[in-house]
């Protein structure tokens, strides 16, 4: 048999406010910034050192690999990193009320600059390796 507290039914809690994302921490939109700028000075680096000579004995290990070679995956996974970064910053600030405060302004033009200057490096290092690839 059922007590006469298990009819109780209890009301429905009120529905939780929907919740602003926190905008990222303020280093995050300088290091996008300072990455972007980074990357786009190694990609220019990565255009002046001296490519492979001979690619089928580098890819047998019968000779070592360039200096590019080596050097590429520097500026490939910082570009990613940098781009990374400032899309963190402008994901993080989409949903907050406008118009935005100067601070939070000013992180967002520091993302579109890092951002920005990651696409160069990006266009920069895959335009070169398409020129400089294997003959």
């Amino acid at each position: 048999m059922r007590s006469g507290s298990d009819d109780f039914i209890s009301p429905l809690k009120p529905a939780e406010p929907e919740r602003t994302p926190s905008p990222a921490p303020a280093w995050v939109a300088l290091a996008a910034a300072w990455g972007g700028l980074i990357m786009l000075m190694l990609s220019l680096v990565f255009v002046f050192l001296p490519g492979t000579r001979r690619p089928r004995a580098e890819l047998e290990h019968a000779a070592p690999y360039s200096p590019a070679d080596r050097f590429l995956p520097l500026p490939i996974y910082g570009i990613t990193v940098a781009i990374f970064l400032g899309i963190v910053v402008l994901w993080q600030m989409r949903r907050t009320p406008r118009p935005l405060p100067e601070p939070l302004v000013m992180q967002r033009m520091q993302a579109c600059i890092g951002l920005f200057l990651s696409f160069l490096a990006t266009v920069i290092i895959y335009v070169n390796v398409a020129m400089r690839g294997p003959r």
